[in-house]
This record gives C-alpha cells, structure tokens and sequence, in this order.
C-alpha cells in the first residue's frame, strides 16, 4: 500500500472516525484514503488553525486521539496557536503536514518548510511534545507510533511532516493499535498516597477540601471524584478548566474556585478553617490560584496529585507530592480500607459547608440574573441560555468578557458537559472546538458560547458547520465591542476607547449567507423560544444576542486580587 494509505487506515485503527483538514497541494496524495477509507470522515476546514481547533475539540470529547491535516509551511504554521492552546489544556492532538519532495528541499522551491527550508518542523517544536519528519518511507511506522504513544501518554499536541514522494512510496507493515496500557499509565506512588490520607486523618478540625482540575477527566477519574467526595463528606471546589466535574447541584459542589469562580468556592478555599487542600489534577496556574493567592493554603498541609511531577510545586511546595494517574488515586481513595482515619471529621465538614453556603447564594451579582434591562444584561442572557438548553447538552465556551458571565451563570447539571481553551486563551476558537466536540458525542445538543470579536476570528468555521449539516447553536453575545479590552480602554479615554468598537454587524444575516439558519434577539424573553427552535434545527443555528458591553464582569474579587498583585505596585 502507500504511505498515505498506511497513515490513515493506522489512525482509523487507533479508534479515530472523523479528521480535520485544510486543503493544499502538498497533502494531495491523501485525499483518496481519507475519502475511500471505511471508517473514515473527513471534515474539511476553512482554516488551517480551524481544522485543529476541531482535532482538539474531538480529542477532549472523545477521551481519545484528534487529527488534523494540513500542508506544510503557511499551513502548518497556521495551526500554530491552535497547537499551543492544546498543549497549555493537555489535549492530545496530531497535526500531519505534507513537505516538499526530499530533493526540493533548501532549493528555494515554492512553500518549502522543510529543515534545508523554512523548517516549519523546529518552528512546531516550540509548541509540541514531538515534531518529527518522516524522511523516508522506512520510518514511517516508528515516527507515527511514537508520535501517538507520545500524545497519549504525555497529552501534548504532536506534528509529523511527510514529503511528498514519501507519501507515495509503497510500504509493507502493519499497524498494532497503541493500547490504554501504554496511552494512559495507570502507575500511582501508593506509600505516597497513603501518607497523604495519614496527614488528612489527623487535621485538627477535619476540615479538608478538594480542588480538581481537567486531570481528573484526562484519567477517567470523574466517578472516582464524586464517589470520595461522597463516602467521607469532602466539599469539592474545580479550576474552571475542571468546571462540569462535578455537577453544581451536588450537595457537595462548590463550584469553581479562581478566575470566574464562585463566591462558595473562593470563600471555602481561602477560610482560616481549611486544614488540609487536596489539589488533583490542576498545575496550579495563575487563574487556578486566584493571582497565587498564598490565603488559599491551608493551616495544616497542601498535597498535591498529578502524573505530571514537574507540575507538582511550580507553584507552592506541596507537604505529600503524589505522583500518579489522578484517576487510580480517586480510586484508592474512594475504596480505602481504613474509612475510620477519615470518618472523624465528617460532622465538621459538613457544619462547614453549611456555614459557606449560608452566608449566600453561590453567584456573585445573583440578582443581575433577573436584570430587565436592554440591551440585555450579560448575566440574564447567560441566566436564560441555562434554563432553556437540554441539561446534558454541552457548552463550548470562547475568549472574552463572555467567557466570566458563563462560568459564573452557567451551572452544570450533568459532568462533562464543559469545554473550553482556558490556559492559553485564544479568542475564536470556540466554534471549530465545538464542530470537533460534537462530531465526537453527535447524540449531545451542543451549544457555543462566543462574542462578536471572536467571531470576526473563526466565525468563517459556521460554514464549515453549515456544510457538513452539523447542528449546533452558536450563540453570539454581541456587545459590538472587544468587551474585556473596552474596560480597560475606557479609563484611557475616548480614543483608546474607539479602538474596541466593532461597528455593527448583520451575524444573522452572515449565518444565512454561509448555509445556516438564526435570529436576532432584542429582549431576554425572547431567549427561551429562540433556543427552541434552534435546537429544532437540521444544522447550525446562530443567536444573535444583542446586549450590553458596560456591566462589569462578575470577577470583582478577581480584580481585586490583581492589584494587591507586585505587578501593580
């Protein structure tokens, strides 16, 4: 068979049923496999840096590996942001490029980004855990084969370039699957986990508390988590890349703790009455630990459990470091023989969370939730969104101002319905990360949470939704303005303030243009049959939400955290 042949029947084989590609020259040679391959659907994006958002968002649905294919050069390189923002959120994504023929290479021909060339493969280097260029057919097998286990195992984007007289090459070799045993390793540093236990059974007034980040679902420890939570009374608290770990109606829920985090959250974790903080599955950055809020250390120890060691005090040394897959340690803990060492602090925990849930609502600025106002109030439209979407419907949520009024407003009823680019950030990407999602879970309504400045990003993805009958609501909260930056902008005066206007937009008119269907709501009333009849629709529907850019975002202790920040001074 050819090479071509050889990597997309491997990928199929891998468990992978949908890939992501933006045309060009060099990847013609695969477009008869991933067009004649049983098992096999090929999206095709608008963009390079679209295709792998969707890899990602297909990954993160999936539990399993995301593939984008693009030509080398200008389209590889257009995937670049993309790529980081699956290596800061740990997705594991494999970007394939085709290259040059070997005896163009350094010769000055058209869209070289070979190592003589461009080098587009130390350039991906920056942002994977491998870049690698398959520079003969004898090395295809071993390079993708390492490149997936590396994915895999480590959850880091990986990027392999393939020439194009490689690709036609004939090859003889078969494909054995890479099997969870080596994709996910399950080791755990039990002594190390049983003096964890050791030093939560003896806090002095029992109180212990748990935050959880996206690790826990890389692992498959989400029923572990809740199943821990339940059995010794432990209140649970995520970053807001962990949001939907837990549902926020569990009686044990906290929400989430950080930026866009809740007043349940932020004010559990940073009480004096904290003996012991269970940190899992999170690196504790800066948006996890409220600006390295040192309030959020408790009085007796931190312990800290991640498979990543070198994430484990980056930020502040942990009294128990844990190495391990935090799913086998969700699961001993929740199986732990000796229950009597955690039972003692039961009935304090539980006056505790009463105590936090009892000085008020979960949300911060609940009331703006009923606001009338129009242009409609962020929090109402997000309020509104909530109560009318399926309850085990999933949300993909964009960069910006939105982004705060969704993780507060939006509660998650059923776990892992929440995903998000949340470390790096990058505006835009929502919409081509809910294709991907969706075309992993397609029996789950899914719904994208995005503003009018991301949309003038990767908006151009709706037609890509639109032409390959995918249904999904993109619901654009438009502010006609870059809304974060307009905070800041408007203190700088009239000319600062001018620059994050976005002069108005027909979106409606712009989904219908590029296949799709929507509508335009004025007044917050309007919202719930708008979701209605979106969810009806056979492919992409648009809200365009018309609502106000100068309500504060709900991040007021945030804020105020950043400027007792050093920076600030």
């Amino acid at each position: 068979m050819l090479v071509t042949e050889y990597i997309v029947r491997a990928i199929r084989d891998q468990g992978v049923d949908h890939v992501f590609i933006d045309l060009g020259g060099l990847n013609d040679s695969f477009m008869p496999p991933l067009t004649g391959t049983d098992g096999i659907r090929t999206v095709v994006a608008a963009f390079e840096g679209g295709a792998a958002y969707m890899a990602d968002g297909y990954a993160r649905a999936s539990g399993g590996l995301g593939v984008c294919f693009g030509i080398g050069g200008p389209g590889v390189l257009n995937m670049v942001t993309a790529l980081a923002g699956a290596r800061t959120d740990r997705s594991p994504v494999m970007a394939i490029s085709g290259e040059v023929p070997r005896s163009w290479e350094g010769m000055g021909g058209f869209q070289d980004g070979s190592g003589a060339g461009l080098d587009d493969i130390d350039v991906l280097r920056r942002v994977t855990g491998v870049s690698l260029s398959a520079s003969s057919r004898a090395v295809v097998p071993h390079h993708l084969r390492h490149a997936i286990t590396h994915a895999m195992a480590r959850r880091e984007p990986v990027h392999l370039s393939v020439p194009v007289d490689v690709q036609r090459a004939e090859i003889e070799a078969a494909w054995l699957p890479i099997g969870s045993d080596l994709a996910a390793n399950r080791a755990l540093d039990v002594a190390a986990l049983e003096r964890a236990v050791a030093l939560m059974a003896t806090a002095d007034h029992g109180n212990i508390i748990i935050l959880a980040g996206p690790g826990v679902q890389h692992a498959g420890g989400v029923d572990a988590l809740r199943a821990f939570a339940e059995r010794f009374d432990i209140p649970v608290a995520t970053t807001l890349s962990g949001k939907g770990l837990i549902s926020d109606d569990h009686p044990l829920a906290l929400g989430v703790f950080g930026y866009g985090g809740s007043r349940w959250a932020i004010d559990a974790i940073r009480s004096d009455r904290v003996d012991v903080l269970l940190v899992i599955g999170t690196g504790l950055s800066q948006r996890d630990t409220m600006q390295w809020d040192p309030r959020m250390l408790p009085s007796k120890a931190l312990i800290h459990i991640d498979s990543d060691p070198l994430l484990i005090g980056r930020t502040w040394a942990s009294d128990v470091p844990v190495v391990g897959n935090p799913g086998e340690a969700l699961h001993y803990l929740a199986g732990f023989e000796r229950a009597d060492e955690l039972e003692a602090g039961r009935s304090e925990r539980r006056a505790f969370l009463t105590s936090v849930r009892a000085a008020g609502p979960r949300c911060y600025g609940i009331e703006d939730t009923r606001s009338d106002a129009v242009p409609m109030h962020p929090a109402r439209v997000v309020a509104e969104l909530r109560a009318a979407f399926p309850d085990d419907g999933v949300l993909c949520v964009d960069s910006g101002a939105h982004r705060a009024w969704f993780a507060e407003y939006w509660d998650i009823r059923q776990p892992q319905t929440h995903f998000s680019l949340t470390n790096l950030g990058p505006m835009g990407g929502a919409i081509p990360l809910g294709i991907g999602a969706k075309l992993a879970r397609p029996e789950r309504p899914l719904m994208v949470a995005t503003g009018d400045g991301c949309m003038l990003m990767h908006g151009m993805e709706f037609h890509t939704a639109a032409r390959e009958e995918i249904p999904m609501i993109v619901a654009v909260v438009n502010n006609r303005s870059y809304g974060n930056i307009y905070f800041r902008a408007s203190k700088m005066g009239p000319g600062p303030e001018r620059l994050t206007d976005i002069p108005g937009i027909d979106w409606v008119g712009f989904a219908k243009s590029m296949g799709g269907d929507g509508e335009r709501i004025e007044t917050p009333d309007g919202i719930a049959d708008a979701v209605g009849r979106a969810c009806e629709a056979q492919g992409p529907y648009l809200l365009d939400l018309n609502t106000d850019k100068t309500y504060p975002t709900p991040v007021g202790v945030w804020r105020a955290r950043q400027h007792e920040w050093e920076d600030n001074d």
